[in-house]
């Protein structure tokens, strides 16, 4: 979608090094050549950005770090950039490298340099306590490099907001801003590499890798300005157990301001649009489970390439107040409903606290609808949710397993699912997600690319788990008793329902490779790439 300004048939080659600057510019031109962030909003709200190459410049201009006008980006860029150059030498003071005067290391002194010193390396100690376990599995957040890099920003943060400090979760939030970065910066070195001098200076400038740590550090503390109400909770109280003691105790959370959010969320937005649900899961803290979701703004709950599409849609439309997070928490409740509804107390737990995997564009077009309902639709999920009320709850829970309801799933009784059923509904999905990506960017006169893009749907019908809807070799069997989630494509006329292609309309010879023949090409598939044949 980036790429309409590309014309395929210039006279430079396709292949040169120029095309890829070409392109990457072509990109910024079709983000940022805008009179305000109205068009980029959108953009980010419908999860166009999922595979831009500068997500992180959109954030900064969606949380309105970057002012509109873009010919002022560099110097406002350049003031943060030095800003927290000054925070960093202001608290990043060593004893032992300057004169101390009359202050020694044992000094108890308010004041005293030493003693600051002591109660910094403390806090950095707890910070890498939990740096380390970040993103495990992820190699970018093990290295020493990027642990120094998260620890100086949570260090520096909490210097400079003494009355929150550093909070358990804060580093989930700065992971994925600092992944984002990474990115950005990652493919603008690519495109230098093909050709340094054509890549504009404001470019290299703003996605200059040698400012990631004070680039993180201003979006990180402008969400945490929106986010510290989640982190912030009186510690301690004064309570006399005894009438001669005074004991400082930790605090309940009842009166904080995340537990009134979330009583909010339950008792007002939830009875709102779920009563059912709502009468459910009363007896159910949801402090339990819900200052996870508030405090890591989702991120435990969905994979981190799903995790940035949800970010894109909070920081678009409410950049001041996140308050499309309160909906973004009904609509997860929701798309688990069926599973919840069949579910005692200790199973809704377990489905609440290990989240199952839903197709992220559903949650945020419900919460978005449920935001504002004048200007966003109802997705045709949540109405075969409402209406599938049969055996919503039984007195002997038999079935433990998690469920992974999605978009495209019809809610009908299934039978027990294994992991190997959940990775071929995720690959499903995924299949699906992409096709609806690329589809409405694929012309019509390209029939190479549309035989990719219907091949999609033939996969994403061999990989269903509902029986009856493709058969190899056979026409679509139009089964009345499971329905289909209906897709468009330029073929189907606006509104109208569209099942997977009959497998006699494209031969099978697509999947496989020709038999006793050690090539391994395969037949019927495309011989070029069909997405460089576009014409826009």
């Amino acid at each position: 979608m980036f790429y309409i300004d590309v014309d395929e048939n210039s006279s430079v080659d396709n292949n040169s090094e120029n095309v890829s600057v070409r392109l990457y510019e072509t990109e910024w031109r079709y983000l940022f050549n805008i009179a305000n962030t109205d068009e980029l909003r959108v953009t980010a709200i419908k999860a166009k950005l999922r595979t831009s190459r500068f997500r992180s410049v959109c954030w900064r201009l969606l949380l309105e770090i970057l002012p509109p006008n873009s010919s002022e980006w560099l110097t406002t860029i350049e003031k943060y950039r030095s800003l927290y150059d000054q925070i960093k030498s202001t608290h990043y003071n060593d004893p032992h490298t300057q004169d101390s005067g009359p202050d020694n290391p044992l000094s108890q002194d308010e004041n005293s340099i030493w003693k600051q010193y002591f109660k910094d390396n403390e806090l950095k100690k707890i910070i890498e306590q939990d740096v380390i376990r970040t993103s495990p599995g992820v190699e970018y957040f093990r290295t020493n490099k990027i642990r120094n890099i998260m620890i100086d920003i949570l260090f520096c943060y909490s210097r400079e907001h003494p009355d929150l400090s550093y909070r358990q979760g804060m580093h989930e939030v700065l992971a994925p801003l600092l992944f984002v970065l990474h990115c950005d910066h990652q493919a603008l070195i690519h495109v230098l590499e093909q050709s340094s001098s054509d890549v504009s200076d404001l470019i290299q400038k703003i996605l200059d890798p040698k400012f990631l740590e004070a680039d993180a550090y201003s979006l990180f503390s402008t969400i945490m300005e929106i986010m510290k109400e989640y982190y912030n909770i009186n510690d301690f109280v004064e309570s006399t157990p005894e009438p001669t003691k005074h004991v400082k105790t930790t605090s309940s959370t009842s009166d904080s301001e995340v537990v009134q959010k979330l009583s909010k969320i339950r008792d007002t937005m939830l009875t709102k649009h779920d009563p059912e649900l709502y009468g459910h899961l009363v007896d159910i803290s949801f402090t339990t489970f819900g200052l996870r979701w508030l405090r890591l703004l989702f991120g435990g709950e969905f994979i981190l390439i799903d995790l940035l599409v949800l970010w894109d849609a909070i920081f678009a439309t409410s950049p001041q107040d996140f308050a499309l997070v309160n909906h973004i928490f009904v609509a997860m409740l929701v798309l688990i409903r069926v599973q919840l509804l069949k579910s005692d107390t200790t199973n809704c737990l377990n489905f609440l606290m290990r989240y199952p995997h839903v197709d992220v564009m559903a949650v945020i077009e419900y919460a978005l609808h449920m935001f504002d309902p004048k200007i966003y639709i109802m997705p045709s999920i949540m109405n075969s949710l409402k209406q599938d009320k049969g055996d919503n709850i039984k007195s002997n829970i038999t079935e433990h397993h998690i469920e992974r309801p999605s978009k495209f799933i019809s809610y009908v009784s299934r039978p027990t699912r294994n992991s190997a059923d959940d990775l071929l509904e995720l690959c499903r999905i995924k299949l699906l997600q992409y096709h609806s990506i690329l589809d409405p960017a694929v012309p019509i006169h390209n029939k190479e690319a549309r035989q990719a893009l219907t091949g999609m749907l033939e996969l994403c019908g061999l990989l269903s788990s509902r029986q009856g809807i493709i058969e190899m070799g056979k026409d679509v069997v139009r089964s009345t008793a499971t329905p289909i989630e209906t897709l468009l494509t330029p073929e189907t006329p606006e509104g109208g329902p569209l099942l997977p292609p009959p497998a006699s309309a494209i031969t099978m010879k697509v999947f496989r490779k020709t038999e006793n023949s050690t090539d391994s090409m395969i037949q019927g598939a495309p011989t070029k790439n069909p997405l460089k044949q576009m014409k826009r």
